[in-house]
């Protein structure tokens, strides 16, 4: 958690006030912070198991990014696909 919180301190995106919700979808949540600069998208899964998101769902707030790197996890995902969500898991991730 405190690594979430040093990095949110120093990230405009994140206190800008655009942001773009999706209705959850097989108990998974997932918006999206954006201002002109930069994009997060933040996903919960609030499942006992993992899940699969189609990510042509969020195509117009992706903007064309293929990549995207969690910030909580520090691990690099190939955006362009389906993206798996563990269970019980939060995910921030950067926009490439």
């Amino acid at each position: 958690m405190q690594k979430v919180e040093r990095w949110r301190k120093g990230k405009e995106v994140i206190h800008s006030r655009k942001s773009k919700n999706f209705v959850p979808q097989n108990n998974v949540f997932v918006y999206f912070r954006y201002n002109e600069n930069e994009s997060v998208m933040v996903i919960l899964n609030n499942n006992e198991t993992e899940q699969t998101l189609d990510l042509k769902h969020f195509v117009e707030s992706l903007k064309g990014s293929t990549k995207g790197k969690d910030i909580i996890s520090g691990k690099e995902f190939s955006l362009q696909n389906n993206l798996t969500i563990p269970a019980k898991t939060s995910m921030v991730i950067e926009l490439k």
